[in-house]
């Protein structure tokens, strides 16, 4: 079940990918098409529908819908709810200040909503350990309750075979790095923009997608306060045009997180998954949390809000470009054995399997 403003979200596809994939049990699927107000009343008509005909015997209510919440509980009564709470509201607006001052003074509300949610759950979902670890201490949350899966990027990029091997001749032109995804503080589109301040003498272009139109208006004024001229931005690219042209002609790709926030040491972006997977050479921000990653060899690894540490492995990069096509090779295999919907499926199947014995 899902009604998210945006239902395409990679979170979700993974997630549905890994379900469809399981043999083993039948999946319906609730997923809004609309994106505004009347997602909530499409949702809720596909949910009674699939109650009626089918009765499930768990529920699935995906990222992020917190807001309905309480009246799917309604509706299903004491049927299981496994709930995909990856990120927490209360900590996006009292820690990491989403919607500023206004999100701030609302945030004690929305974190006894939180609380009651979470533990009303019979499965919480988040994406990593480290998210595991805040979920357990900050909302007391039992360890047998949670369970971190990763983010995934659907197993259609696994088919698409991006990664490529760089020519003498290439490695003469300009480099072309990429950047996408809705410049949340934690994304570190400030230390990026940094970064590219100390390379402007380099042939490295940076290509940004996403953000609103007032922080477009913001990228545009910093990057000429700062006197950057090789960069490119647009608002938005469709799923398909992000996988088969925009992630694979980039040299290299920023999956992040740059912000140093607390949400950002504690998360594998969605983007990471995705140029890893595409098999793309791919900066990383450091987190506390052991995932694999080795830096010059499966990735490039930075310390977060450390800017100098992001433009001194962009110029390395941009001087070493025969060893990114290697990096993201190996990039990939740590995808497949860490990240991937294959993942997921096992982690999911072996969840459900225990749900089904408690009944």
């Amino acid at each position: 079940m899902l009604s998210y403003r945006a239902p395409d979200y990679i979170r979700t596809r993974s997630i549905l990918h890994a379900l469809r994939e399981m043999h083993d049990i039948d999946l319906y699927e609730a997923t809004n098409t609309n994106v505004g107000i009347n997602r909530y009343v499409e949702t809720f008509r596909k949910t009674l529908e699939i109650k009626k005909k089918h009765a499930p015997d768990v529920f699935i209510l995906g990222f992020r819908g917190h807001e309905i919440y309480w009246p799917l509980r309604f509706l299903v009564g004491d049927k299981p709810i496994i709930l995909d709470a990856l990120m927490s509201p209360y900590a996006s607006l009292h820690r990491e200040r989403k919607h500023g001052l206004l999100g701030r003074a609302v945030s004690s509300v929305i974190r006894i909503l939180e609380q009651g949610i979470l533990n009303d759950a019979n499965v919480v979902l988040t994406d990593t350990t480290s998210h595991l670890n805040f979920y357990k201490q900050e909302f007391s949350l039992p360890s047998n309750k949670l369970l971190a899966i990763p983010v995934g990027a659907e197993e259609v990029f696994s088919k698409i075979n991006s990664t490529q091997h760089i020519s003498p001749e290439q490695t003469k032109r300009e480099m072309n790095v990429l950047f996408y995804g809705s410049f949340l503080p934690l994304h570190g589109i400030d230390v990026i923009l940094e970064a590219a301040s100390l390379l402007r003498q380099f042939p490295i272009i940076f290509n940004f997608v996403g953000g609103n139109v007032e922080q477009a208006q913001k990228l545009k004024a910093d990057c000429k306060n700062m006197g950057i001229t090789h960069y490119t931005h647009r608002h938005w690219v469709s799923f398909t045009e992000l996988i088969t042209v925009t992630i694979p002609e980039a040299d290299l790709c920023l999956g992040g997180p740059f912000g140093d926030t607390e949400q950002a040491r504690r998360v594998i972006t969605g983007k990471t998954s995705q140029c890893l997977a595409l098999g793309k050479p791919t900066i990383i921000g450091k987190i506390d949390e052991d995932i694999g990653f080795m830096d010059k060899e499966n990735c490039l690894l930075v310390p977060q809000g450390n800017a100098q540490a992001l433009a001194d492995v962009l110029r390395w990069a941009f001087n070493q470009r025969r060893q990114l096509s290697k990096i993201g090779e190996h990039g990939r295999s740590i995808y497949n054995e860490r990240l991937s919907v294959d993942v997921i499926r096992k982690l999911l199947s072996q969840t459900l399997s225990d749900l089904r014995k408690e009944k």
